[in-house]
């Protein structure tokens, strides 16, 4: 009988993705000589550190979280490794009801969850280990759960290295239990103040002051042998027409992802997926308003002029040190009428040659017949390149920068080149406890733009279980017409909680 590994503070996996359908080969405790495997790759990575840092590593992780179940231990599989629905299961999830309508009204005013790049801390470059999305963001795995609660969140008191998570990482803090390799299901409440302030060259200062409920998601999936459904439900009260699924002006429900999914190969590296999905290009981080995810319309909330998520088919990669995933973009189907819709491509690739070391590149082009923003032809185009890079543990470097051609009618300014560029660094000063800095530059790709720039002073603090704070100063320059730039300081405060 195979020996389950415990989720410990120190078992952190170090390869790409965490496999759940590996093979036995032979009896024991050892899961097929994974661990060994694990070790070994471990220490091929230190020698690789050593040869970038000039000797110095980082004490090497246990491989403890890399578990490998064999198919009969999968409640959906038999011991022929055939799937199956059993009886018992449809009853459980009939009881989760109740649950689910609990977490649709404590998530009434909420937005989804973002992904973390600062992880490659952790030594995580991949985030489909964490995430149910392959290139990160939004739901989490168990295992992503799991290091939320370990690594994440701030620790009071002496911690045991053995210290296992417990029940406060799952879905509503474990008050019910979800089916093992069946069911994932998570949501967030997130609410801010905004305090803005414009000033124009020639002009009178404008300002904003307000508390922000930000939209409502549910996101959930279903796993069935290599298959996967995954969608999420929501509402916005300002009526969010690119991703409604509802016809009002206001207070619509919304759906921002909804796709079918396989894994394919021997440990699930790859992903083929068909549906509403978020467009993979860049860094996927939390600051949605950053130059390069505004321009490049790749933020993961999108907006009243642009659609974060397009429906289309995709193929995503995981393996030891590289990831990637290429999107055919076939439009916004939630949209009308078909002009507004884009069409084209959006794709990226990352190779981490260490794992506190990863960089890459994405491409992305599109073209509609009405731009939703600037309401004419528009061909878009996106290239860049991008990079994190943790040279010590607490420290994470972070940097984007996208070339953006804009093509036109020759009436509206023809063909247009700019540019949008970011770096931050996160400074973790204490488990849970982050200071954030970030400079960006932009030109929007437009005839007669001038060139913004900008940057932001935060600091974020996960406090507890699901929750944290972050507060966040801003001082921006704008130039959107060439002429009469435009001085904006910015406040925001959230509170976040995810479920």
């Amino acid at each position: 009988m195979k020996t389950k590994q415990p989720l410990t503070r120190l078992s952190r996996q170090r390869t790409s993705f965490e496999s759940s359908s590996c093979k036995e080969r032979g009896s024991g405790t050892k899961p097929a000589g994974l661990a060994q495997r694990v070790v070994q790759d471990n220490e091929r990575r230190d020698g690789v550190r050593r040869a970038f840092l000039g000797g110095r590593t980082r004490a090497p992780a246990s491989p403890g979280l890399f578990r490998c179940r064999s198919s009969a231990a999968n409640g959906l599989r038999d011991g022929n490794g055939h799937s199956k629905l059993a009886f018992g299961a449809a009853l459980r999830l009939v009881r989760l009801l109740p649950c689910v309508l609990f977490a649709l009204v404590m998530i009434a005013w909420t937005r989804p969850a973002e992904a973390y790049a600062w992880m490659i801390r952790h030594d995580y470059t991949s985030c489909a280990q964490c995430h149910a999305d392959p290139s990160g963001g939004s739901l989490l795995t168990p295992y992503g759960r799991a290091q939320g609660e370990l690594l994440l969140r701030s620790q009071y008191g002496k911690q045991a290295d053995d210290a296992e998570p417990g029940k406060l990482k799952d879905f509503l803090w474990g008050i019910v239990p979800l089916p093992e390799n069946t069911i994932l299901l998570g949501g967030d409440v997130r609410n801010a103040y905004l305090a803005a302030r414009q000033k124009p060259e020639n002009g009178p200062a404008a300002t904003d002051n307000r508390f922000i409920s930000m939209q409502a998601d549910l996101t959930g999936q279903v796993m069935i042998d290599r298959f996967r459904a995954n969608a999420s439900i929501g509402f916005d009260y300002k009526g969010a027409q690119t991703n409604a699924i509802t016809h009002r002006d206001e207070y619509n429900l919304i759906s921002r992802v909804h796709w079918l999914g396989m894994d394919l190969g021997e440990d699930k590296q790859w992903l083929v997926r068909a549906g509403r999905m978020n467009m993979p290009f860049g860094i996927r981080q939390i600051e949605h308003t950053l130059f390069v995810r505004d321009l490049t319309r790749t933020d993961t909330k999108g907006g009243a002029d642009h659609s974060a998520q397009q429906h289309g088919v995709a193929l995503a990669y995981n393996s030891e040190g590289i990831r990637g995933e290429l999107m055919a973009i076939l439009g916004n189907y939630q949209l009308n009428p078909d002009a507004y819709r884009e069409r084209g491509y959006a794709g990226y690739i990352e190779w981490a040659p260490m794992t506190t070391l990863a960089f890459g590149a994405s491409s992305l082009v599109t073209h509609a017949k009405t731009d939703l923003r600037l309401g004419t032809e528009l061909t878009r185009q996106a290239h860049g390149v991008f990079g994190r890079y943790s040279p010590i543990q607490p420290l994470v470097l972070t940097a984007e920068a996208d070339l953006l051609v804009n093509t036109q009618p020759k009436e509206r300014g023809g063909t247009n080149a700019g540019f949008a560029t970011f770096v931050q660094g996160d400074y973790e000063a204490w488990q849970g406890l982050h200071f954030i800095l970030t400079g960006e530059m932009k030109r929007d790709g437009l005839a007669q733009t001038g060139t913004s720039y900008g940057g932001w002073a935060g600091c974020a603090w996960f406090f507890f279980s699901h929750a944290d704070v972050r507060v966040d100063g801003m001082l921006h320059r704008l130039n959107t017409d060439g002429t009469n730039a435009v001085t904006a300081t910015t406040f925001l405060a959230q509170f976040h909680l995810y479920l």
